[in-house]
C-alpha cells in the first residue's frame, strides 16, 4: 500500500500521467482513502492552473499582488465548489 510520502514524491508525475499503470493505480487508491492527499494533489493542480494563466515573467518586475490575488480567489472557488 502507498504512503502520503509516495503520493508527495510522484505528484508531478501523476498528473503528467509519467507513471506505470501499477503505480498509478496504487496513488490512485491512496488518494479514496486519504483526503489530505487530495487535497494537496488539488492544491498543486491549482497552483499550476494558476501559474500557467498568469504567466509570470522570469524578471523582477512580475505583479506578485495580482498573482497572489488570483491563487487567492482560485482557492475560494475551489473550497466553495468542493462544499457543494
Amino acid at each position: 500500500m502507498y504512503q502520503c510520502k509516495d503520493i508527495a514524491d510522484e505528484v508531478n508525475n501523476y498528473i503528467d500521467g509519467d507513471l506505470t499503470i501499477g503505480k498509478r493505480i496504487g496513488l490512485f487508491f491512496h488518494l479514496l482513502l486519504c483526503s489530505c492527499c487530495r487535497n494537496y494533489l488539488q492544491q498543486i493542480r491549482s497552483t499550476i492552473s494558476i501559474v500557467t494563466v498568469a504567466r509570470p515573467k522570469e524578471q523582477n518586475d512580475t505583479d506578485i499582488d495580482t498573482l497572489a490575488k488570483q491563487l487567492h480567489n482560485l482557492c475560494h472557488q475551489e473550497h466553495d465548489h468542493n462544499q457543494i
